[in-house]
């Protein structure tokens, strides 16, 4: 059975920044009663500091007599506490820049640039300091960046809230057919679902929420579009598209500034999805992510 430490020795914290600072404010000052002013403590607390730094160094480090002076350990142990403060003095300021946002990274996935380019050119105007970088990937890859903490933030499209993450809405988007500039179906505003049936159809990947949007319209309109081939990827899917391959699916927003494509809504309560920006829950403590997800909310809020 261990020895018992002495009750002195229980009580005793070891060597604490705030004797640290207390030594190295009576070296300056040069006395305890005007270390104590300058520090707004009593000159009772300033000696208790010094004499618990003494036991926990276990030599002494000031002569009071005839004058206030420093022992050899004294000298040695001011250069190295001087060094321990300004060391922290260091890691608060930067501390203190990293939660008023003046400095910090942040990571940031898309499932899709086009809309989040935007929200992220607004949150960058507002917090200059910030180095932000991205990722880009399916729903799927990205929500696995997130758990294994290699993106701090998603913006990706889901059918719905997934468990597990903190989920927070930031807009609509709805499944489109997405065709040629020159189709048959080019000029229309909407389609319906059965619409596809008969035509050349490219599908996406495993994993991608537009396939399993698409995959619930198809369901409820009761028609089930074989596909020719699948792709990977929205700007695959384009390509495909303009080079007469077939016709296929996106969400409304991401054919947005292409001339050679048409993107015409798919009726029924089944295409909507959202635009969510996803992050674990403990992440959500982090300043700049807190920052990022609170600027979406503010301005980017789809209906």
């Amino acid at each position: 059975m261990a020895e018992a430490l002495p009750e002195e020795a229980r009580r005793d914290p070891g060597i604490t920044l705030a004797a640290l600072r207390t030594f190295v404010a009576v070296v300056e000052a040069g006395s305890l009663s005007r270390a104590a002013e300058a520090l707004g403590v009593s000159q009772p607390s300033v000696s208790i500091q010094i004499a618990g730094l003494e036991r926990a160094c276990r030599v002494p480090l000031l002569r009071r007599r005839p004058r206030l002076d420093l022992t050899e350990a004294g000298r040695d142990l001011l250069v190295r506490a001087r060094l321990i403060l300004a060391r922290l003095e260091q890691f608060e300021v930067s501390v203190d820049a990293l939660r008023t946002l003046r400095r910090g990274r942040l990571s940031v996935g898309l499932s899709g640039p086009h809309l989040a380019m935007r929200w992220i050119a607004g949150f960058l105007a507002a917090h200059p300091g910030i180095a932000l970088s991205t990722r880009i990937g399916n729903t799927s890859a990205l929500l696995g960046e997130v758990g294994q903490c290699r993106v701090d933030v998603a913006l990706v499209a889901m059918a719905a809230p997934v468990t597990g993450f903190s989920c927070t809405r930031i807009h609509e988007v709805r499944l489109a057919l997405c065709v040629p500039r020159g189709h048959a179906l080019a000029g229309r505003k909407r389609v319906a679902p059965a619409a596809l049936a008969g035509l050349p159809f490219i599908g996406r990947e495993e994993g991608s929420v537009t396939r399993q949007v698409a995959e619930r319209v198809f369901a409820a309109a009761g028609v089930q579009p074989e596909p020719r081939f699948e792709v990977t990827g929205r700007e695959a899917m384009k390509e495909a598209i303009v080079a007469g391959l077939g016709v296929g699916v996106l969400f409304d927003h991401e054919a947005e500034g292409d001339s050679r494509l048409a993107a015409v809504e798919i009726t029924g309560p089944e295409g909507r999805a959202g635009i969510y920006a996803v992050a674990l829950e403990e992440s959500l403590d982090i300043p700049a992510v807190r920052a990022f997800l609170d600027h979406l909310l503010a301005e980017y809020r789809g209906p």
